[in-house]
């Protein structure tokens, strides 16, 4: 025996008992003078290793659509083609055969089995669902609805532009833990685990065959683990990618990982991170009292989730080339974004309706918030101070916004407010605000009482913000076109004292209380009569000025109520009067509109 077949036998050499081979002792083989078990001679020739064969969750291939299972204890793939489910041991891609994941080795959820039954109609399923989670949670109803829906939407990932993640926030013992189980059980092809490493994500989703589902308890420090982070930010979208680095012995490159799927996450706090605080739909959960403990689990129950779960994969298979429903809602950005899939796959459910209610709620309850801030109020301000092509004043901003905020102001530091919703405000903090969240442009003008710094805005983009803060742009048609002039102009007449109206400077809340203008001892009247309808004044209305000074009681010149006016209208021969606050809206609205 030569050196080539050292330590080999010959059962494992590529000639053993082949007909026609180049051996020199094959008739001896063939005699059985020599056994496979016999060292390896000098003709030794070592076989073709065999290519293992690669393993597959789920897919498309030539015997139909498939989901990997166990059935009768044993991986198979449950296939359907021409409306026919058959059981394969392996499946077929361009001459590749594949075979079937392995429990536990290569996911980490409960194996789905085979259901033999007929797939009910999704109403039907959908109901199924939506009873687990009336008996094991103690919720409002609308999140349980909320919920079973989730569970149909990861079965339809594939078919949606975005999805939603979950995010159930309380206290311990408030049944966090238990929803995450259910839809641990529910969901397509899941990974549940306790503040899973980013690793581990990544991991489990570059082998998905298909979007899965990522659910993770106490990820209340989600947002200090930014390689996780950045799962959360891309992945509610279709497509979306994370680029990481690869370091290996010999190189380094660059590897994609597919990040998209429905997440959910349990925690004692929400995330202090604004990115993915829009990103979630938050669940408050509070302890209570179910119509059955989790605790309380027993063989029956195990037995229903299991063929719930076997029903549900296999109404993917029968469903995964049924196009879901376009749909309009009436919202828009990223609350359409994340309500968008659960209302598609619903769509037509008796469930839809109230679906569709909690969205409406919700949007009343984010523009409520926005409202609310900082951001919102100051919206608030230009926008009832703005005039085209007027800047406006960084003073007249400020002092607009402390009468708005109720702020006091130190005279020993007047550039800080202080707030009692808002706390201490600064008027650099305002001006990066102006020009960050109102795309303000900060330029310095000369006015009459010296220099100033003064903000310019885009109407057009003025109008967008506002709508998004809930606030209606109106702007003002004044009878002065510079910042040097400081009064309005009137017709002559005598005035008990005199006092200017200024753009550039107006008078502070505390100033009002001292010096208030007294009313003017004639007012030239619009017209022959005392009062016009709106269409009338609106075409003889040369300008439209919101009063920022007190000038006692006068009568509206539109619709003749008395009270303390809020407008000046001027008309086109300089006749002028007053307006009330609706008067005066509706006629700015009307010029704004015609300009």
């Amino acid at each position: 025996m030569a050196e080539r077949g050292k330590g080999k036998k010959c059962g494992d050499c590529a000639y053993w008992k082949v007909k026609d081979s180049p051996c020199t002792y094959q008739d001896d083989i063939r005699k059985g003078v020599i056994l496979k078990t016999d060292p390896a001679c000098d003709d030794f020739y070592p076989k073709d290793k065999e290519k293992p064969k690669l393993h597959k969750a789920s897919g498309y291939a030539e015997q139909g659509f498939y989901e990997a299972i166990y059935a009768n204890g044993k991986p198979a793939f449950l296939t359907l083609k021409d409306d026919a489910f058959r059981l394969c041991e392996e499946v077929t891609v361009e001459a590749e055969a594949f075979l079937p994941k392995e429990y536990p080795n290569e996911f980490p959820y409960e194996p789905y089995g085979y259901y033999e039954g007929n797939v009910p109609t999704i109403e039907q399923l959908y109901w199924k669902v939506r009873e687990e989670f009336g008996l094991f949670l103690d919720l409002e109803p609308i999140w349980k609805d909320y919920l079973a829906a989730c569970v149909l939407l990861s079965y339809q990932q594939e078919k949606l532009r975005t999805v939603p993640y979950v995010y159930f926030v309380g206290d311990n013992e408030s049944g966090k833990t238990v929803a995450l189980n259910l839809l641990n059980w529910l969901c397509y092809r899941p990974m549940m685990g306790v503040t899973i490493p980013s690793a581990d994500v990544y991991g489990y989703l570059d082998d998905s065959d298909a979007p899965g589902t990522i659910l993770e308890d106490e990820a209340q420090g989600l947002y200090k683990d930014l390689d996780k982070a950045k799962i959360y930010k891309a992945g509610y979208k279709k497509g979306a990618v994370v680029p990481r680095t690869m370091l290996t012995q010999n190189k380094r490159f660059i590897k994609y990982f597919r990040v998209f799927c429905f997440k959910a996450c349990a925690a004692e706090e929400m995330p202090h991170v604004k990115g993915l605080l829009e990103r979630f739909i938050f669940i408050p959960m509070t302890e209570g009292y179910p119509n059955k403990d989790w605790a309380d689990l027993n063989k029956d129950d195990e037995q229903r989730l299991r063929e719930l779960r076997n029903i549900l994969l296999k109404w993917r298979l029968s469903t995964i080339e049924t196009e879901l429903p376009e749909i309009e809602l009436p919202v828009k950005g990223r609350l359409k974004e994340l309500w968008k899939p659960i209302i598609q796959v619903t769509a037509g459910l008796t469930i839809e309706k109230d679906l569709r209610a909690q969205l409406e709620q919700l949007q009343k309850d984010r523009l409520s918030e926005k409202i609310n801030t900082l951001e919102g109020h100051l919206v608030k301000v230009v926008c009832e101070l703005y005039s085209p092509q007027t800047p406006l004043s960084n003073a007249d901003i400020w002092d607009a916004l402390v009468k708005d905020l109720e702020g006091k102001i130190d005279d020993k530091k007047p550039n800080k407010m202080d707030t009692p919703e808002f706390g201490e405000v600064t008027k650099q903090k305002i001006g990066y605000r102006l020009r960050e969240v109102l795309g303000g442009k900060k330029n310095k003008v000369r006015l009459q009482d010296g220099p100033a710094w003064v903000y310019s805005f885009d109407q057009e983009k003025l109008k967008r913000i506002a709508k998004k803060y809930g606030c209606q742009l109106v702007p003002k048609f004044q009878t002065f076109q510079t910042f040097t002039e400081t009064t309005i102009q009137k017709p002559d007449c005598k005035v008990e004292q005199k006092s200017a109206i200024t753009e550039n400077k107006p008078v502070l809340e505390h100033q009002k209380t001292e010096q208030t203008a007294a009313a003017p001892a004639k007012v030239v009247q619009l017209g022959n009569s005392g009062t016009y309808t709106l269409d009338e004044l609106a075409l003889k209305t040369k300008s439209i000025y919101r009063l920022t000074m007190d000038f006692g009681i006068e009568t509206c010149v539109c619709c003749g109520a008395k009270g303390r006016p809020d407008w000046q209208v001027t008309e086109f021969d300089d006749s002028w009067g007053f307006l009330c606050g609706q008067c005066g809206l509706k006629l700015s609205e009307r010029l704004s509109n015609n300009g």
